[in-house]
């Protein structure tokens, strides 16, 4: 893989976990951490307890793992966002960004 190929899988990596992050934001809970976040999900009956780690959701938004498409159809449904709207979302970004 080239410098620019590897350059820019980092940056669609963190892009998508910014997207992620930014719909949590979005949200506007009663606290903004990753914590209070999955806990509210599974308290409103969205997922399973044991959907996600907090460790799993930061490396995510970090961009330091690429999640899933399970991820992030699990990820869809705590964030309240449609499961094709979201990967339409990350996928504008990589042609954008592929594009430049």
């Amino acid at each position: 893989m080239t410098k620019k190929k590897q350059e820019n899988q980092k940056n669609n990596i963190s892009k998508i976990g910014q997207i992620i992050k930014n719909h949590r934001i979005q949200l506007s809970l009663e606290k903004a951490s990753r914590a209070f976040f999955i806990d509210d999900r599974v308290d409103k009956g969205l997922l399973d307890p044991e959907w996600i780690s907090e460790k799993t959701l930061s490396n995510i938004e970090n961009g330091y793992n690429m999640p899933s498409l399970s991820t992030l159809k699990l990820l869809s449904v705590a964030l309240e966002v449609d499961f094709l709207e979201l990967i339409k979302e990350i996928e504008d970004f990589i042609l954008d960004n592929e594009s430049e």
